[in-house]
């Protein structure tokens, strides 16, 4: 048998890894307890000292004691109760884990107490328990993190890079408890004051910054007895990294695959490759649906059906962001959007609309296969507002630089990047044919010979079906070529042998991932990269001139497309410079 001193350090290691596991188990504590005012003090970064205070219920004595014991908990009571676990804390290992590699000083009183109760604790040992004077609540104190293990306390880093980790873990706990009212002292200095809101985006403007708030969307869904709220960016609003992405489940923050996986795809073709959105998205389920103990620190959990729960934030997410408007002001019930106050601040209610419009669709029937690429599904008209704007309705000005067109909207300037658009316009229709009945090709008057290493003649050969899917019509010819019969009609003009080029490319790199491609696939990651790559290809470029013909058959392809705000790879397809604007700009307001 272990002594009972090195089990306690055992779980402190899976426990308590820096002082911010030390703030959040304290944290969750005193949310358990019903705190409405959470207060945290940090000096050199937690690791010299840490002190959580609450207003919750409190402890007796009795149970104060009991708390400082291993695996002594009053949220557990059979072994049903871990299918139905509603609290943040259940184990009863933090308190003693925290106890056994630090000083720990904890105060606690009951609201119908006439006094408090002290207990401290050094390395596992208590030092005394006595009666004291003190307000309701608890109050926990933690001094010298691993004063006991100075092997583990030489892997904490400096004063500042744990007070990020606290300040991170802190901002989780505001963000899904609105309600709570927190305060933060850092080495004896006011740092954090979040006074407790009603509303979520409130408190998402205090804890990200006014700016991150205002660029958010609702996000909402339903399916069965799982629901999802929350807000995420629009695609015009990204970050170089995913230090945005906040997921809670039940109230919980976790770090989830599955979520995760679900919220990026829905962002993977809108986004530019290496950006990242803000999200945060609250999912709530019956408790026996999902299992919170299956990790130390509570920060994984495992889904009855995850499955479901990936098809619950992949469609309200898409749903959530197709419901804006995309580029100007829209009229009707269906633009209610956010008011901008003087502030900068978003909020709801903007009897203007929202603010980006962007064409829709000609049909309300659903295309053929799942959602486009960008996980979001076209929509149809409001017949009770007015309709979204349509590209090819506004009057042409001409072409900027020979990259841009020029565009005049009743209410400012439309600018649709050349390059960008046809890209889009191209993949939207290469996908619809693979999704279909395959994508119609066009004879080559002259057959080409095309030279390709080994390994590209094997992708072509390996995908032939799907190649000619595609409407490619290759064949082999003789150890290092390939002839070329045919190319997509869509792509018809351009050089057949940089195609197929291309084509052989994104098919290797396929092969390379383990994956197969298939004709009229629904799963259509390896195939979307072939349709921009090819879309990317074909598209016309910066520095072409176009005619007015060509202009304008841009402006109606765009109207012939579901929503799509950004090339395949996520560059803006058009932006808008609102009437106002350039009104400012040239002082006539």
């Amino acid at each position: 048998m272990l002594p009972d001193a090195l089990v306690d350090q055992i779980a402190a290691g899976e426990v308590v890894e820096r002082p911010a596991s030390i703030a959040k188990e304290l944290v969750e504590n005193a949310v358990d307890a019903g705190a409405t005012r959470i207060r945290l003090e940090v000096r050199d970064g937690g690791a010299a000292w840490l002190a959580v205070t609450d207003d919750g219920c409190g402890m007796t004595p009795e149970d104060a004691r009991l708390a400082l014991q291993r695996h002594a908990t009053s949220k557990l009571h059979t072994a049903e109760d871990l299918h139905g676990i509603a609290s943040f804390g259940f184990r009863g290992e933090a308190l003693p884990a925290i106890a056994s590699v630090s000083r720990l000083r904890l105060r606690t009183r009951p609201a119908d107490a006439s006094e408090a109760y002290e207990i401290r604790v050094e390395a596992g040992e208590t030092i005394h328990a006595r009666a004291v004077g003190g307000p309701p609540g608890t109050r926990v104190e933690v001094a010298d993190l691993f004063f006991n293990v100075p092997a583990r306390r030489k892997f904490l880093k400096k004063a500042s890079t744990e007070w990020g980790h606290v300040a991170d873990g802190l901002a989780r706990a505001a963000l899904a408890l609105p309600q709570v009212h927190f305060d933060v002292q850092r080495d004896d200095r006011a740092a954090i004051a979040w006074p407790a809101v009603r509303d979520p985006l409130d408190r998402i403007a205090a804890v990200l910054s006014e700016r991150e708030a205002a660029a958010l969307v609702r996000v909402d869904g339903e399916e069965g007895r799982a629901a999802l709220a929350g807000f995420a960016s629009r695609p015009d609003h990204h970050r170089p990294n995913a230090a945005g992405i906040y997921l809670f489940v039940n109230g919980r923050p976790v770090r989830d695959r599955l979520m995760r996986h679900a919220l990026l795809e829905v962002y993977r073709d809108v986004l530019p490759r290496g950006r990242f959105p803000t999200a945060l998205l609250f999912l709530s389920l019956p408790p026996e649906a999902v299992d919170v103990n299956v990790h130390p620190a509570k920060w994984e959990v495992r889904f009855a059906d995850p499955q479901a729960v990936h098809r619950l934030i992949s469609r309200s997410l898409a749903a959530g962001l197709a419901s804006r408007a995309w580029l100007g002001p829209v009229r009707g019930p269906a633009a209610a959007g956010w008011v901008r106050e003087p502030s900068g601040r978003a909020r709801e209610g903007d009897p203007r609309g929202s603010d980006w419009v962007f064409a829709g669709t000609a049909s309300s029937a659903p295309r053929e296969g799942p959602a486009p690429a960008t996980g979001l599904a076209a929509r149809a008209p409001d017949e009770s507002a007015e309709a979204p704007l349509r590209f090819a309705s506004q009057r042409l000005l001409g072409q900027l630089h020979a990259a841009y067109l020029l565009a005049e909207t009743p209410h400012g300037l439309l600018v649709v990047d050349q390059h960008a658009a046809h890209e889009r316009i191209l993949y939207e229709h290469l996908r619809g044919g693979w999704l279909g009945a395959g994508v119609e090709r066009q004879s080559l008057l002259l057959t080409q010979t095309l030279e390709l290493p080994p390994s590209a003649l094997t992708a072509l050969a390996d995908a032939a079906d799907a190649v000619a899917a595609l409407g490619f019509d290759v064949e082999p010819f003789g150890a290092d070529a390939v002839l070329v019969r045919a190319v997509p009609a869509l792509l018809s003009g351009r050089d057949p042998a940089a195609l197929v080029s291309a084509l052989a490319d994104e098919l290797e790199a396929t092969r390379s991932l383990g994956a197969t491609l298939r004709p009229s696939s629904r799963s259509l990651d390896e195939a979307d990269r072939i349709f921009a790559s090819l879309a990317c290809h074909s598209a016309r470029r910066q520095g072409d001139r176009l005619d007015e013909r060509e202009q304008r058959a841009l402006l109606e392809g765009l109207d012939a497309i579901p929503w799509a705000p950004t090339c395949p790879h996520g560059r803006p397809v058009a932006i808008w410079l609102e009437r106002d604007e350039l009104e400012r700009r040239f002082a006539r307001r």
